[in-house]
């Protein structure tokens, strides 16, 4: 990520937000957090904001960050209490060197088009050998977000947590050994 991303990394997270859809709108995915500008930056510069870009303009973020970071987020806090008690390939998740992966966004008109899997094949190689495992929350009402992470994606479910009388499913997928950071730096943009 750059600085010339954020206005529109903002405005797609606007566009986003759970808060301003409908029941019907919810269905097609959703984010359920908002972030500030210097949210962002020091996401970025915790582990990463991968962006992907169709010419100038952004269509999709996925944010990467360390568990210190997100203790300070009540709903975040609450999911990572759970890591003691959830193994992933055979190993406690709070035993193994774990982030958070999340939020992600992509434009609705750009869905279905492989840009998540492009910008998470860019984030898990940016990271790769300074992570063991990568950890996230969909919340349970967030069918499409499910199956693209799951199905599109290959990450598992490995538990399940309630904060604010909401149900959320605790996903985690595996970070490569081999690369570490390229020269990109705690962020790429692609076309």
């Amino acid at each position: 990520m750059i600085p010339d991303d954020l206005p529109d990394l903002l405005a797609l997270q606007e566009a986003n937000l759970f808060a301003g859809f409908n029941p019907a709108q919810r269905t097609e995915g959703f984010l359920s957090a908002r972030f500030s500008r210097a949210q962002f930056l020091t996401i970025a510069a915790d582990v990463a904001v991968v962006v992907a870009t169709d010419g100038p303009r952004v269509i999709g973020y996925v944010c990467a960050s360390g568990l210190a970071f997100n203790r300070a987020f009540p709903l975040l806090a609450a999911m990572l209490e759970q890591l003691p008690r959830l193994d992933f390939v055979g190993r406690r998740l709070d035993a193994q060197r774990t982030f958070v992966y999340g939020p992600v966004c992509v434009d609705r008109g750009q869905r279905g088009r492989g840009v998540l899997r492009a910008m998470f094949v860019t984030l898990r190689r940016e990271i790769a050998g300074d992570y063991d495992a990568g950890v996230l929350f969909i919340a349970k009402p967030n069918q499409r977000s499910l199956d693209a992470h799951v199905q599109g994606l290959g990450m598992t479910v490995v538990g399940d947590f309630a904060f604010d009388q909401k149900a959320y499913w605790i996903l985690a997928f595996l970070v490569p050994w081999q690369g570490g950071r390229g020269a990109s730096g705690n962020g790429h943009s692609f076309n």
